[in-house]
């Protein structure tokens, strides 16, 4: 058997033609290149989240019919404190999927190869209608039966009473949010978030952070977020254009939205950090003060600092922000509550944000 040394030689060896995608903080298709890369540890993992690599790994068989369905492997690797694919991890899951499909009886079936494998993992409902609307759009399919129906509800007279959204499919949200590029979809997704009610507007923004949004939605976010205080709108707006760079408008009303008279964090406001953090950390390199402000908040919570160690945990694992926090973390204008969150880091294991 020829050494297997790397994912893209385990593929070659089962015949299989692979493309990867990841799923974890966005839905984003990963190059050819970086998968070498990355794989042989020439560069950190591109899109680790949560200390982790999110792989969705779609397999055409080269010996298929072909308009064979692609089998699609969901697994969870490790990310080293470099940012790296842990090797020892990866090696350990070829290993046993070697094992499965070679080893038993000659068969390279590759369609439950993952059964009962720990790094394999199911998505949630939501990352999965977003990364099945992103490969219709890739490979030309059509939406799906869902689209249209919520195409249909959205074009009507929007209110708060009307209960006809509860028919309404996760996947036909999705489908819409990967025609956000089209204008005539995105007028559509602009009234939704504006006057549908609120579980269609924040399904739909929250699809919507998969994509780059276009500058008329930025502008329309910018315009739009202070007029409301809900904090689960808020939140899924952030979510909305959390692969663009914010505006300076934009940073400045999140700002506003973390500033309490007492200084002391609410729930509230941990939702919109928590947003932050899971979707676009790299704002806090872009404005240092908006990073101040969300550890001074969560430094005043009064939960024993768990929510503050927690998101210093996962801040620290994530190299765009790192070193902007750590600069932090040593400044001298600290506040008093501040410096003694950042002690409790050094007296207790940190937590992984949930």
């Amino acid at each position: 058997m020829n050494n297997i040394e790397s994912l893209t030689d385990l593929f070659e060896l089962v015949g299989c033609k692979a493309s990867f995608y990841d799923i974890g903080r966005h839905v984003s298709k990963i190059t050819p290149a970086q998968v070498i890369q990355f794989d042989k540890k020439q560069q950190p993992y591109p899109y680790a989240f949560k200390q982790q690599a999110w792989l969705a790994i779609l397999l055409h068989p080269l010996k298929a019919e072909q308009n064979a369905e692609p089998v699609i492997w969901f697994i969870r690797l490790p990310i080293d404190e470099k940012g790296s694919l842990n090797l020892g991890t990866r090696d350990h899951l070829i290993k046993s999927i070697v094992d499965r499909i070679l080893n038993k009886d000659g068969s390279t079936d590759i369609s439950d190869a993952l059964k009962d494998n720990p790094y394999a993992f199911q998505p949630d409902h939501e990352r999965m209608a977003s990364f099945h609307a992103a490969l219709s759009v890739q490979f030309k399919k059509d939406a799906s039966s869902f689209f249209n129906q919520l195409v249909t509800y959205l074009e009507s007279d929007l209110n708060e009473e009307d209960t006809s959204w509860q028919a309404l499919g996760l996947q036909g949200i999705a489908d819409l949010a990967v025609r956000a590029n089209q204008e005539k979809y995105l007028a559509l997704i602009k009234k939704a978030i504006e006057f549908a009610p609120q579980p269609v507007a924040v399904a739909l923004a929250k699809a919507l952070e998969h994509e780059r949004p276009e500058e008329d939605y930025l502008n329309f976010v910018e315009a739009i977020y202070p007029t409301r205080g809900n904090t689960e709108w808020r939140a899924a707006l952030i979510r909305s254009v959390s692969k663009a760079a914010p505006s300076e408008k934009l940073l400045q009303s999140i700002k506003l939205s973390l500033v309490t008279g007492e200084n002391q964090a609410t729930d509230d406001e941990l939702q919109l950090i928590v947003a932050i953090v899971a979707k676009c950390p790299s704002w806090f390199n872009t404005d240092p003060e908006l990073l101040s402000l969300a550890m001074e908040n969560l430094a005043n919570r009064t939960d024993g600092y768990v929510a503050f160690s927690q998101i210093a945990s996962e801040l620290s694992h994530t190299p765009v922000v790192r070193g902007s926090l750590w600069s932090l973390f040593r400044g001298e204008n600290r506040s008093p509550k501040l410096t003694q969150a950042i002690g409790s880091l050094f007296t207790k294991a940190p937590e992984q944000v949930q």
